[in-house]
């Protein structure tokens, strides 16, 4: 009887742009295939998921030609991880790649699989998440899979979440399961464990991850009530959204752990992992813009470089003129820009907006660790002053370009029609910081003029009719109406990070307090002209835990709260 065995078959390529690429792999030397697969390899390990990426520059990386794109189109993180191992493959087959060949340094599939202690549809499932596979060929001619080690070894770096994550998972069975809820019960009827006590005290008995049990326990307590049965324990009923906010919002405000506890009926853990969750949702949410891929890619050595070049420390508090008289007044002042400062600037303010994305991406899904968002927030509060001093220079330049493409003097408009040229003015520069290269030749006030020039033709199209059906009587731009803040128009992710608007004038006030918390508020937020930083380096500053500065933190801010309200 004879036995066939069944080839498994490439896996489709997704994006468009690295599909037209594999259709010319055939007609190129085998010597430049195997170059184009260690290019695709090394990529691999770069790539982050959440950002995007020029296709020009996707194909450059994989065959070291740039291709001549009038627009390249922008290619996700993702996709791009889920098609590399496909465009691999792909390579292998059109430079007939044999498994002796590579023996050496690749390892199979199965065997991979055993030393991750992982199932093999586990290995399948991450080639499309940047596990890059070789296809290879036998002596029988039959293909499969081999993993290089670069390529592994890349991989478990860049996701060491979901290794410890996979390799240690194993389903409880169900005498495991019925044990772990006598106990529970057990625990709250002796003990008076709540659900969380519970769980915790059973992870450690089982050696399971506390999320895991707490899940399991809930699951059960809602299969009770759907029996009719009364539950165990007698938890408080979960909170609503609306609460939640509330008990994120009173965190920020400096309210201590303890009396949320005592208002929501939650245990520290719970109250500290309603906040995280809230951080973690406000931050998933954020348009950050886009980030180059040269500052995706920096190296832990070349990101040091970079944030610590003298202007990107060099900050100034940016002023933000409440009044639509004063901030066009305060527009027209002009600032020279300097070139050297300017890409200094930029290049970190992109860094630091991909690292705040790539440690994001690393936030736990049900239990976000407070380290990894105060890192993130940081990282954007310290971007966001970045992108203040760098359109600070471009102001000037953004009225006089609206007032020419329109024909008017904003100083001569009613206030809610100079604010809306205003805004229209700085969402258009917005997008031209997010599009601006800084480690390409050119200056950022070309690409200013040239958005804010399009925005100017846009709104007097649609003035134009207007203008045409009434004649009004110039006016002079009156004080008192309220003027958009314009460092959150270029930076709108700044209202999820940045600490009460108040602070920054709060902080002298509060320079004598015996606390030091003006000081304390300074270095946290960057409120002083030095970048912000996170709970951890203002603790190692100070001489103290985490913990200890968290107390000094919630106490400088209810200090700081305290004082805006007395006026």
């Amino acid at each position: 009887m004879l036995f066939w065995r069944v080839v498994p078959p490439l896996p489709r390529i997704r994006t468009e742009a690295l599909s037209q690429l594999a259709e010319g792999f055939r007609g190129r030397g085998r010597g430049v295939l195997l170059e184009h697969i260690g290019r695709a390899e090394a990529l691999a390990g770069e790539v982050e998921a959440r950002l995007e990426y020029p296709a020009d520059w996707v194909i450059f990386r994989i065959t070291g030609e740039r291709p001549e794109m009038d627009a390249p189109a922008l290619v996700s993180g993702a996709s791009l991880l889920s098609d590399l191992s496909a465009i691999v493959e792909r390579l292998c087959e059109a430079a007939g790649l044999r498994d002796h060949e590579v023996a050496e340094e690749t390892e199979g599939a199965d065997e991979l699989a055993q030393r991750w202690n992982i199932s093999r549809k586990t290995i399948d499932r991450w080639r499309r998440q940047g596990l890059v596979a070789r296809r290879v060929r036998d002596a029988q001619n039959q293909a499969h899979v081999v993993f290089s080690r670069m390529a592994s070894e890349a991989f478990a770096a860049r996701r060491p979440d979901l290794l410890d994550r996979a390799g240690g998972f194993s389903r409880i069975d169900e005498g495991t399961r019925g044990e772990m809820l006598r106990r529970a019960a057990r625990y709250h009827d002796a003990l008076g464990c709540s659900l969380s006590q519970s769980a915790e005290r059973l992870a450690r008995r089982f050696d399971r991850s506390h999320e895991a049990i707490r899940q399991l326990l809930m699951r059960h307590e809602a299969e009770r009530v759907l029996r009719g049965e009364a539950r165990i324990f007698d938890d408080p009923p979960p909170l609503s959204d609306r609460a939640q906010r509330a008990i994120e919002r009173g965190w920020r405000r400096g309210i201590e752990p303890a009396v949320l506890m005592k208002r929501y009926r939650r245990s520290r853990a719970g109250i500290h992992r309603i906040v995280g969750e809230q951080r973690a949702r406000r931050l998933r949410a954020l348009d950050l813009g886009r980030i180059t891929p040269e500052a995706a890619t920096l190296s832990e050595r070349a990101l040091e470089e970079v944030l610590t070049a003298p202007p990107v420390l060099a900050l100034e508090p940016a002023s933000a003129p409440r009044d639509t008289r004063e901030l066009v007044e305060f527009m027209r002042i002009r600032v020279v820009p300097v070139a050297v400062e300017e890409r200094a600037r930029a290049r970190a303010e992109q860094a630091l907006r991909a690292r705040a994305l790539r440690t994001v991406g690393e936030l736990s899904s049900t239990f976000p660790e407070a380290s990894l968002l105060d890192r993130a927030e940081t990282d954007l509060r310290w971007a966001a002053a970045l992108r203040a001093l760098l359109a600070r220079t471009h102001l000037r330049l953004i009225v006089e370009t609206l007032e020419s493409s329109l024909g008017v003097d904003l100083g001569m408009m009613r206030s809610a029609e100079a604010v809306d040229l205003i805004g229209a003015g700085l969402i258009a520069a917005r997008s031209s910081l997010d599009a601006f290269d800084p480690w390409k030749a050119g200056r950022l006030a070309a690409g200013i003029g040239l958005a804010v020039n399009r925005a100017g033709a846009a709104l007097q199209r649609r003035r134009e009719p207007e203008a045409a059906d009434r004649r009004r009587a110039q006016v002079l731009l009156a004080s008192g109406s309220r003027a958009p803040d314009w460092t959150q128009l270029i930076s709108p992710w700044r209202i999820a990070v940045d600490p009460d608007p108040r602070f920054a004038g709060i902080c002298a006030l509060l320079e004598g307090s015996p606390g030091g918390h003006g000081a304390f508020l300074r270095a946290r937020f960057g409120l002083g002209g030095e970048p912000p930083r996170t709970l951890a380096e203002v603790a190692a500053a100070a001489g103290q835990t985490i913990m200890q500065a968290g107390r000094r933190e919630r106490s400088a801010v209810r200090a700081a709260l305290a004082a805006a309200r007395a006026g």
